[in-house]
């Protein structure tokens, strides 16, 4: 069966290895870090290793997305910006994280693609490569900063992270699995309406989960099924953590279920 797997940080006013620890009662086996500012009750150094105390594997980090629009603006905030990740990537190999995923843009209006911003990107690329850690670049609101970054940096430089909220919620229209799904390195899974960026829980939204599955299995993804969702909208005010936790296990599974059956028949015509 493929790993499930949660962000660590889903809501609630929990400590980190509180949330971890109900996370693993709750039947994930994977967890999601946030590798920024934001530390919470544990330094950033020493979660990864209480992720495994708990029986738990660590799927990926986020690195942190405040001033990344910087990357392709003049100036010497870009080239700080990509010594913010490069120290990420070096915290995520010391302390045996596998992934690192990236945003290359933020907010509705982000600066236009410029190619400064691949030669930024350059040495946090042969960084990542030297020291084992997948970059993980995430689909966004502008597909064709995307776009240029992996014509710019051929596979496995350069891994691709795919967000569904984001796609379904921004640019259904864009074929981001058929594009790059040979370079998927994880997922972050969430619903909404279509509109907004909402982080809910799989089926809670307009996504339709079962057409996912079959473009993921088409990719040939074969990892866990990693949610990225939030109880700040819609579910704080409605329920505790534990129940939130039970309802995200449910929808993991869920799509788990998609997915394999959506694989078991692709590899079935392969055979033919």
């Amino acid at each position: 069966m493929l790993p499930l797997g949660m962000f660590a940080w889903f809501g609630y006013e929990l400590p980190l290895t509180e949330s971890l620890r109900r996370m693993k009662a709750a039947g994930f086996g994977r967890a999601l870090l946030w590798w920024g500012e934001f530390e919470g009750d544990l330094p950033l150094a020493e979660q990864p290793d209480a992720v495994r105390r708990l029986g738990l594997e660590v799927e990926n980090a986020h690195a942190p997305f405040d001033g990344c629009n910087a990357l392709w603006l003049p100036g010497e905030a870009g080239d700080a910006y990509v010594q913010r990740l490069i120290a990420c990537v070096d915290g995520c190999a010391d302390t045996g994280v596998p992934v690192l995923v990236v945003h290359l843009t933020d907010e509705a209006e982000p600066p236009p693609f410029a190619p400064r911003g691949i030669e930024r990107l350059k040495p946090l690329v042969e960084r990542a490569q030297r020291r084992g850690v997948t970059l993980a670049f995430e689909n966004l609101r502008h597909p064709q900063h995307l776009e240029e970054v992996f014509h710019a940096f051929p596979a496995p430089l350069a891994g691709f992270c795919y967000d569904s909220g984001h796609h379904y919620g921004w640019c259904k229209d864009t074929p981001f699995l058929e594009r790059y799904g040979s370079r998927l390195a994880t997922l972050h899974l969430h619903d909404n309406d279509g509109v907004r960026d909402l982080h809910h829980l799989p089926f809670d939204g307009n996504i339709d989960w079962a057409a996912l599955a079959e473009k993921l299995a088409a990719a040939g993804f074969s990892g866990a099924v990693s949610l990225e969702v939030q109880a700040f909208l819609g579910y704080e005010d409605q329920m505790d953590a534990q129940a939130f936790l039970e309802r995200a296990y449910t929808s993991a599974d869920r799509v788990r279920s998609l997915l394999e059956k959506a694989g078991a028949a692709h590899q079935g015509i392969q055979n033919l």
